[in-house]
Order: structure tokens, then sequence, then C-alpha cells
């Protein structure tokens, strides 16, 4: 594949997001009527946009928004984003605002947990080491609630 086409740059990208993601790049996606999206990451539905060459901008259009939305759900993918590279090996995440707010809640809940210490969890029952444990994933539990309140 040469170096200059778009087909080759695109798939430079979509296998770093794809890496990056741990996810996997949906090969001929859009050649055929069920393999839509550039990668898939779990419930996670990616279109990749890239530019040919180095650039400052990119212009978003509302219909490639509209086009991702209605292809995750046809692939059954709770989430979509897309990924826009502005010609270098950077990609930006372009996603609607109730994913972003639930990633937040989902980054402050994984911080409350690891604050969590391991003397609190055990809370002076070290001798019993099921029972510590069902304090532990209880604690877990809790503190992932109160931040989804």
């Amino acid at each position: 594949m040469s170096k200059e086409t778009t087909r080759y740059k695109s798939n430079i990208q979509e296998k770093r997001i794809a890496k990056a993601m741990g996810g996997r790049q949906v090969v001929g996606s859009g050649s055929t009527p069920f393999l839509k999206g550039d990668v898939i990451a779990g419930d996670l539905f990616i279109e990749a946009k890239t530019k040919m060459n180095p650039s400052q901008s990119i212009t978003v259009k509302k219909s490639w928004i509209d086009k991702a939305k209605e292809q995750s759900l046809a692939m059954r993918k709770s989430d979509y984003a897309i990924a826009v590279s502005f010609g270098d090996p950077k990609d930006y995440y372009l996603i609607e605002d109730s994913f972003m707010e639930e990633l937040l809640k989902a980054r402050e809940a994984v911080k409350q947990v690891q604050e969590i210490s391991f003397e609190d969890i055990l809370n002076g029952t070290v001798g019993d080491i099921e029972l510590g444990w069902n304090r532990a994933i209880d604690k877990v539990r809790r503190t992932i609630e109160e931040v989804y309140e």
C-alpha cells in the first residue's frame, strides 16, 4: 500500500487506536452492510478521521457524529467516539456529553477506591481473611455507589 494514500494513513491511525484502546481494527470497515466503524473496543465504537498532511485544523461534520451514533447502535455498541488526527501520531476524541459525564464519574470512583487503605478494609479483623475480603468488596461497592449518586 502506497504511503501517499488516504487508506494507508487511515490504516496507521486505526491500528494505533486499536492498540491504545485494547480493541481491534475493523478490517474492511464500511465495505459491507455488517461491518461498521474503524475500531471496536469492548462496547465502544470508534470512527477514525485523519488528515493526509499535518495540519492545525480539521472540520468536524455533524453528519460524522450522526452516522457514528447510528452505526454504533446497528453494531450493538453502547458508546461511540470519533477519533481525529491532525496528520500526526496523536488522536483526539469527540464524544457525547453523557459519555463524558460517565467517564468523569468512573475516573472519580477509581481515584476514591485507590485511596482506601488496607487497614480500613480489614478494620482489625486480620484473622478472618474471608470477612476481610467481603468488607473490601463492600467498601469498594459503597465508594463507587457514592460517586454515582
